[in-house]
């Protein structure tokens, strides 16, 4: 009995520092869209209303996109958000659909891996190069890439340790 309520309170704390890294990323997701959002409004106003277009809005607005994109992908995978194609392990038997479920997560895992290492690289060589509009290094903008992937990474490793270490019914 002591190693399932000890299993249970392990389980509990990975979802808790799970959560954290979540709002890790939220906070910033919901700035950069909130402040996309103006951008755009404000664009559009001076283009359509005022008819003297602001023309580093668009750009703005394009690199804010890319960071709330980036970052809401690990907030999706803890809550199984993303797009998944279950009709076939969900026929399975729980502990062989538990072991397939290990196989997807760490061939997600690669990837996410693969596309924070380039990522990092690309943001590193990035940096001496100007947005055209902004005129700030471009550093800033492919640093979302890395950043993304190394969060999701974990929400990753995360939910490898929650699945593996569940039984069906403590889910």
């Amino acid at each position: 009995m002591r190693y399932g309520s000890s299993r249970i309170r392990f389980i509990a704390m990975i979802k808790k520092v799970a959560w954290i890294v979540e709002r890790t990323a939220a906070i910033p997701c919901m700035f950069a869209i909130g402040a996309m959002t103006v951008i755009v409004i404000v664009g559009v106003f001076f283009r359509y209303i005022l008819a003297s277009p602001i023309g580093w809005t668009e750009e703005a607005a394009r690199y804010l996109m890319i960071w709330a994109a980036s970052l809401a992908v690990s907030m999706g995978i803890m809550k199984h958000e993303h797009v998944g194609i279950t009709l076939v392990v969900r026929k399975l038997p729980p502990g062989l659909a538990r072991w397939c479920a290990l196989g997807v997560n760490l061939a997600i895992l690669f990837f996410l891996w693969v596309l924070t290492q380039r990522g990092y690289f690309m943001a590193v060589n990035g940096k001496n190069q100007v947005s055209s509009l902004l005129g700030i290094s471009m550093i800033w903008s492919l640093a979302a890439v890395p950043i993304a992937g190394l969060l999701a990474m974990l929400q990753t490793v995360f939910l490898i340790i929650i699945n593996m270490l569940s039984s069906s019914s403590d889910r």
